[in-house]
This record gives structure tokens, C-alpha cells and sequence, in this order.
């Protein structure tokens, strides 16, 4: 159980806050926070949640329990990252800090901190892991017997909901069952996985046995309220002044002067009943009759609300589509009009993005560019209403009068009571479109004239460079096109988030086209679907056929896990495996993962696709063992992943930063090829100057400004002049430099020398091959537009460096 020795007697103020929703938030379920004035309680992490931080300005200090409804990446894409911050906040940058966090959770909760100990430190953090419902069995259902949490500020009770087939014995979500038993005779055991682990073999499918299983609700019981102190009444008993009084405003019973025993309640008015918060997660239509199941599941609270119980508040995170079935409905209603229920899901049809700042950055960008700046599909170029409360959602769908709308940042009060009820004065606006781009022509117009200049070169490339390759020069705009998911390192930020590059083909494959990922930092997925729309991202997970991940620093590889969950869900069960080349240490976190929640992948080390060892495998060099010393399992997905792309070409390239780095290399099978290569993490390295010779576009990051060498050196990194000297020396056509410093967010300068061959990232940044030669002359507009911008902020203290454990 958590109990917390600093709450003290005094929590004076108390809320439920609603965090991390909007139109754009892709697949992670949101989150809730009841606040106290010295701790905090917070419930799911999402993807995103820590840059939803920034943005907002919600610190993460004193959060120091955090609850999951599931264990899913949806609820919990955002731990692992959040963990790294804290750490890194609470040890001045050295990722040693004792963060003393508690996660508390239905069963899996310790095979989801298996997956991340790979990249997270997970023993010299202090974090402790309280999976609830082991003890009670397998299928256990219903309140748990203790509070997890119990302190003088809160009382917080977990009840567990099951599926009709998981409470009638259905598979746990730890068994193999019939679909890994196929596997058996392939799998092998690997050093670093965990005890009883085992995986398949490289090259083969890793089997997903997780089903739908437990999810949890949460109760939260605040005490009750001591009645005030009457002291004409003492004095009437014959209660002296001074200490005696203390006594009895504490609950304590006294002797009088005339020897008659005075109890509390003689010279007290009546306590006021301690309000109760309900935190409901309702995953899919088979958990309903658990959750309302009067005896054992929330429905029991339901008659006490009727009864004029104690229930203030009520926090619904159940997804839309199970929030407006018929017998969730009748669920709500059965609570009466006592409650106030926040109805998360229904701010989905809303226009508000989660992320403002960023979005805001887009419609400027996009005025200068619309092709390279794109906005998403659904989005409008005027405002659109905010969502009001949910009584304009009772006349559509039925819902009662007695609920709102769960907006990011709408607050619940519960102390003092004098403010219970709703408070929205932080809630985010609409945003105005139309009045962000009059307000750029206003205050920038420089902006747009360079912009102007660079529309002409794009018209008219060969009046103004005679060096554009045949790979660009014959390419037309759906050959390939790279779009930035994330540019920043090490943590999101609010303008750049973490780590990752979509390769996308729409004309390949008959038309059906082709899409890989090149690194998936944390909300990559979100990003998808801000760039490209929920119908746009969902077409990209069809068609996606390989991620390749650089090295394990979490930055580049922690949203993989929610991609792929997305994509299985989309898709099925029995969906194609995605390929997934990586770091060998990624391998048993994916592995742990997929023993969550279904996801279909491959799995291939990047040591496997170097130059040497394809050499070994034209060979067909053979081991010790007289086996292949490249499996042929591995060949055989390596080529048909790089056919499924159009691939002549696909080389991972050692480079110089963690152990297990790569950059990579890919080449086209067109009758003109394009050729890509992406730096990953590096310094200056030798071998991969030498595998990027001639490349029609080099990414690379360039993390440090050029007058922080020795920081670049010690933390393996590149400056910015580096990162263009780079590419002068490889002799590719276009640089493109991204994984900038948070703590940066000013565009670098580029040596006069070489501002005609290099262009800047930005995220949600789509550039084809067709937009490379008027690529480096949309660099001055996008300097004059960040002249003035307000300096980043990345969390409470300076940017961490990710690392490996």
C-alpha cells in the first residue's frame, strides 16, 4: 500500500483534473490527475503525456504515484520517457536520480516494466511495482480488499473488470497457448530477456498471445470534513480555554473542570461527508457488466449516489464508441443526477490540438510552403466552436444532462467546498487559423518575401542550378517522399518531438504504395495522425512494412510499441508481420510487449544488414556450427521487406555513439535510383562518409550548436558544422540536418559555404525528391520567422541524454 509520509494534515485544495486530450492525440487514452496541495495522483501516461507537460506547464515533480486503467502502450506509452525526465530532473542531468515513484496496476503491470528495464534504470530509480489481483487469482474480479493508497489526504481502491471470457477462466494473457506453440521448436533463450522468457528466433515472427484482459476503475475516497469548533458550547460544559479546546478540535475527548467527560461531537458542528472521485476505464463492450455489476464492480456506488451517497465526480476514459452504447449509457444513468460525470471521449470531435504550440508553428510553416508544410486533412481554416457541455451531446446520443465535456485541463474542484464544481479557465481555445496567418503577414512579412523567392527556384529549378541529379530531376512527387515525425533529441519539446523519419511510396506496388519508419521516438503514431489525419495515418499502418530502429537510447524507438499494437488492431490478428531491424537489446523489450497486448512484427538485428554481413550472406559463408552465419530466416525477411519497399539496397552502417548504432543506407531498384541514408546518432564518422557518397538526400543529426564541441564530444553527438561537413565530404546532393537540442529551438547557422546544399527539419516536414532543389532556399524565411520566438522550454530542468541500461 502508498502511504506517504509527507502529505501532512493540510490539503486545503483538491481537484480532478483531465490531461492530455484532444483531436490529434492518435491512440493513447488520456489522463486524469487529482491534485492535492503537497501530492499528486496521476492516472494513465499516455504517449505525449510529458511534452502535453511542457506545453502546459503542468510540472511533474510531486507526482509520485501514477495508476493505469490498462496495461496497454495506449495508457502507458508515455512511463517510460516520463521516467527518463524525472530521473534526469531529480540528478541535475545524470539520469541517476531517485525518483521514488510508485505504479500501481491490474496484472501485467510487472511484464510492462520488464519491457522498458531494458532502456530505463528502472533499480536505481526507486521505482516500486504494485501489480494489484495476483493474489486474488486468476480472473479475480472486483474491489480489491485494500486501498493501494492510504494516507490522510486519500483513500484510492482499485476494482478490477474482466471480459465474460476472462472471468470464466479464459487465457491469461501470460500463456502461450495454441499460437506460440507453433513456435516452439524455433525459439531460443536469450541473455538479457526475463526469467521464463523465450523468444523466436531472428527472422521469425514473435508470437503476440496477449488477449483482452484485466482493466481497473479506480475509487478515491477523500476523508471527511471536521465540522467547526464551537467554543460557547464548551465554555457551557465547562471547558476552559486553552489547550483543552485543541484537543477536542482534534477529535479527542476531554475532562471538564466539573469532571464531566466532553466528547468532539458535544461541542462540534457536524462533519461534512468526505466527496468521492470515480476513475472509470471501460475498454470495450464485453467489460460493461463487470463495471456495472452492483455487487462487485462500480455499480455498487451507483446505488449509493441515488441513496445521496458521497459520489462528486465521476471521470469517465472509456473510448467514444463504448461510451454511446446503450448499456453503458443506462450505466451512467443508474448513478442519478447526484454525480458530475466528465465525459472524456467526446472531446475527440472537437478542433482543439493537443498540442497548440506546435500546431500553431504548422500554420505559419505552411504559409510559406504548403506542399513542404502540410496541414492534416481534417484541418479547417477557420475557427470551429469549442465543445460545450454534454447537455448538446444528450439531445444526439442520450447522455445525461448532469455531464461535460472533458476538455484538456478542465478542472473538478472537491476542496475547499465553497468551489466545488467546474473551473475552466485553463481550457484551451479554438485554434484560429485565419488569425495566425493575418497575424504572420502583419509582424513577418520578410518571412513571406523570402518564402516568394524560394516559390520561384521551385518553379524554375533549371534556371537556377544545373547539378540536379537524374534521381530527382526525373522523379515525379509520389516517387518518395520523407517526412519528419520528430526533430528534436533526447525529450519532446513543444515545437519538435523525439526521433522519427516515415519513407513513404505512394506509387509503389501498383499503387497500393510502400511505407518504413527509420527510428520511432515516443508519439510517433500521434504524429501520424497529425500530419496526415486519422484516414491518412490509418492508410500508412496498412501499408507499412519495415521500421528500422538506430540504437536503444529511448528517444528513438519507445513509440514503436503503440505503432504496432495501432497497426494489429487496424489490421487484425493475422496481419503481415512488420519487420523490425534494431539493436539486439530492443528485441526482449518488444518481446515482453507483445506479451501485453497483440502485435504482429519481425524481428532482425541491425548487425544483420551491415555491409559485412551481406557480404557473408552472398557468400554463403557458413559458421562454427556449420549453420549459415547470416540465418536464412534472416535473408529471407531482409529481401522481402526490401522488395516490399523497392529496395536494391538496405545497409545499416556502424557509427560512433552508443554500442549497437547504426545509421542507414537504402538505395532504390528504379531504373534511376534514388539513394537515402540517415545518420541516426554519431560524431563524425569515417564509414558512414563513405556509405552516403553521392546521396540524393543525407538526414543527419546536428544536435549542438557549433559552440559546444566539447559537450558534442562527450556525448557522442555532432555539431551543426560537423553534420554539414559531413555531407560536403560524402558529396550528396541535399542535407538535411535535424535531432536539435531542445534547449535550441532558434534555427542554426549554416556556413555561407554550404547554405545552398543544406536545409533545416521540422516536424510534420514532407519533403519529396521533387522539392530538393528549392529545399535550402526556404531556410532564410524560416530564420526571419524565428526571430523572435520564444526560447523552448523542455521540463524543469536542462535536456537529459538518454541512455542504456
Amino acid at each position: 500500500m502508498g502511504k506517504d509520509k509527507d502529505i501532512g494534515a493540510i490539503n486545503t485544495s483538491c481537484y480532478v483534473q483531465v490531461l492530455g486530450v484532444g483531436s490529434d492525440t492518435g491512440c493513447a487514452v488520456p489522463s486524469a490527475l487529482l491534485f492535492f496541495d503537497r501530492q499528486r495522483y496521476l492516472f494513465n501516461v499516455g504517449e505525449g503525456f510529458q511534452r502535453f507537460c511542457v506545453e502546459h506547464r503542468v510540472k511533474l515533480a510531486k507526482i509520485n504515484n501514477v495508476l493505469t486503467t490498462r496495461v496497454t502502450t495506449e495508457a502507458t506509452g508515455g512511463l517510460p520517457g516520463m521516467l527518463l525526465t524525472m530521473a534526469d530532473t531529480t540528478a541535475g542531468g545524470l539520469l541517476t536520480g531517485h525518483v521514488g515513484m510508485t505504479i500501481h496496476g491490474p496484472p501485467g503491470l510487472h511484464t510492462l516494466v520488464n519491457a522498458f528495464r531494458t532502456f530505463v534504470n528502472v533499480r536505481d530509480m526507486g521505482l516500486k511495482v504494485m501489480e494489484f489481483g495476483r493474489r486474488e487469482g486468476a480472473g479475480a474480479v472486483g474491489i480489491i480488499s485494500r486501498p493501494v493508497v492510504k494516507n490522510d489526504a486519500v483513500s484510492i481502491t482499485p476494482i478490477i473488470i474482466r471480459t465474460a471470457q476472462d472471468k470464466s477462466g479464459g487465457r491469461d494473457s501470460n500463456d502461450s497457448g495454441a499460437n506460440g506453440e507453433q513456435h516452439t521448436a524455433k525459439r531460443q533463450k536469450i541473455d538479457d530477456a526475463a526469467p521464463g522468457m523465450s523468444l523466436p528466433q531472428a527472422g521469425m515472427d514473435i508470437p503476440s498471445t496477449a488477449t483482452e484482459s484485466a482493466a481497473a476503475c479506480y475509487v478515491c475516497e477523500l476523508p471527511d470534513i471536521p465540522g467547526k469548533f464551537l467554543p460557547h458550547k464548551a465554555a457551557s460544559l465547562g471547558v476552559p480555554r486553552g489547550p483543552l479546546y485543541g484537543q477536542l478540535a482534534r477529535g479527542q475527548e476531554v475532562t471538564a473542570v466539573n469532571g464531566k467527560l466532553v466528547r468532539p461531537e458535544d461541542v462540534m458542528e457536524a462533519a461534512t461527508p468526505g466527496p468521492v472521485v470515480l476513475i472509470l476505464d471501460c475498454p470495450s463492450e464485453g467489460f460493461i457488466s463487470a463495471l456495472a455489476d452492483a455487487e462487485n464492480g462500480v455499480g455498487k456506488w451507483a446505488a449509493d449516489a441515488e441513496a445521496g451517497g458521497k459520489v462528486a465526480c465521476i471521470v469517465h476514459l472509456t473510448p467514444r464508441a463504448v461510451l454511446h452504447l446503450p448499456a453503458y449509457k443506462a450505466f451512467i444513468k443508474s448513478f442519478g443526477e447526484g454525480p458530475q460525470h466528465i465525459l472524456v471521449a467526446e472531446s475527440e470531435g472537437s478542433k482543439i490540438p493537443i498540442m497548440k504550440k506546435s500546431a500553431a508553428l504548422q500554420v505559419k510553416l505552411n504559409a510559406l510552403d504548403s506542399d513542404v508544410f502540410s496541414l492534416p486533412p481534417e484541418a479547417d481554416s477557420s475557427s470551429t466552436p469549442a465543445p460545450a457541455p454534454a447537455a448538446a451531446a444528450e439531445k444526439a446520443h442520450a447522455l445525461p444532462a448532469n455531464s461535460v465535456v472533458g476538455t484538456n485541463m478542465l478542472r473538478y474542484y472537491l476542496r475547499p467546498v465553497a468551489k466545488r464544481g467546474f473551473n475552466s479557465e485553463e481550457c484551451d481555445d479554438v485554434l484560429d487559423a485565419e488569425a495566425i496567418r493575418a497575424e504572420l503577414k502583419k509582424e513577418k512579412p520578410q518571412a513571406l518575401l523570402e518564402a516568394e523567392r524560394a516559390f520561384q527556384i521551385k518553379k524554375s529549378p533549371a534556371t537556377t542550378e544545373t547539378d540536379v541529379p537524374a534521381a530527382v530531376s526525373q522523379a515525379r512527387d509520389d516517387t518518395f517522399a520523407v517526412t519528419f515525425l520528430g526533430t528534436g533529441a533526447a525529450i519532446p519539446s513543444k515545437y519538435r518531438n523525439v526521433t522519427g523519419l516515415l519513407y513513404d511510396r505512394p506509387s509503389h506496388n501498383g499503387g497500393k504504395g510502400a511505407s518504413m519508419l527509420a527510428d520511432c521516438g515516443e508519439g510517433s503514431l500521434g504524429q501520424l495522425h497529425r500530419r496526415f489525419g486519422v484516414q491518412g495515418a490509418q492508410d500508412i499502418l496498412r501499408r507499412l512494412s519495415l521500421v528500422w530502429i538506430s540504437h536503444i537510447h529511448a528517444d528513438h524507438h519507445v513509440g514503436l510499441p503503440a505503432l504496432l499494437a495501432a497497426r494489429t488492431r487496424l489490421l487484425g490478428p493475422e496481419c503481415p508481420p512488420v519487420l523490425v531491424i534494431g539493436p539486439r537489446p530492443l528485441r526482449r523489450a518488444l518481446g515482453s510487449y507483445a506479451a501485453l497486448e497483440p502485435m504482429r512484427f519481425r524481428f532482425v538485428e541491425a548487425a544483420h544488414t551491415t555491409e559485412e554481413a551481406n557480404a557473408t550472406a552472398a557468400a554463403g559463408t557458413m559458421n562454427e556450427d556449420n549453420e549459415p552465419a547470416v540465418p536464412v530466416d534472416v535473408q529471407a525477411a531482409i529481401e522481402e521487406a526490401k522488395k516490399s519497399f523497392g529496395l536494391s539496397k538496405l545497409e545499416s552502417v556502424r557509427v560512433v555513439h552508443c554500442a549497437h548504432s547504426f545509421g542507414l543506407v537504402i538505395e532504390s531498384d528504379d531504373a534511376v535510383p534514388f539513394k537515402i541514408v540517415f545518420s541516426g546518432d554519431t560524431r563524425p564518422c569515417d564509414a558512414l562518409v563513405k556509405a552516403a557518397k553521392d546521396a540524393t538526400m543525407l538526414i543527419h543529426e546536428a544536435t549542438f550548436d557549433d559552440s559546444m564541441l566539447e559537450e558534442a564530444i562527450g556525448k557522442k553527438h555532432c555539431t551543426t558544422k560537423e553534420a554539414v561537413e559531413a555531407g560536403a565530404a560524402a558529396g550528396v546532393y541535399r542535407t538535411l540536418l535535424t535531432h536539435f537540442s531542445q534547449r535550441y529551438p532558434k534555427v542554426p547557422v549554416i556556413d555561407e559555404n554550404f547554405v545552398h546544399h543544406v536545409a533545416i527539419a521540422f516536424d510534420l516536414m514532407t519533403v519529396r525528391l521533387t522539392d530538393l532543389p528549392h529545399l535550402p532556399a526556404l531556410v532564410p524565411a524560416v530564420k526571419v520567422l524565428f526571430d523572435e520566438e520564444e526560447e523552448e522550454e523542455v521540463g524543469e530542468e536542462a535536456e537529459p541524454e538518454p541512455q542504456m541500461f
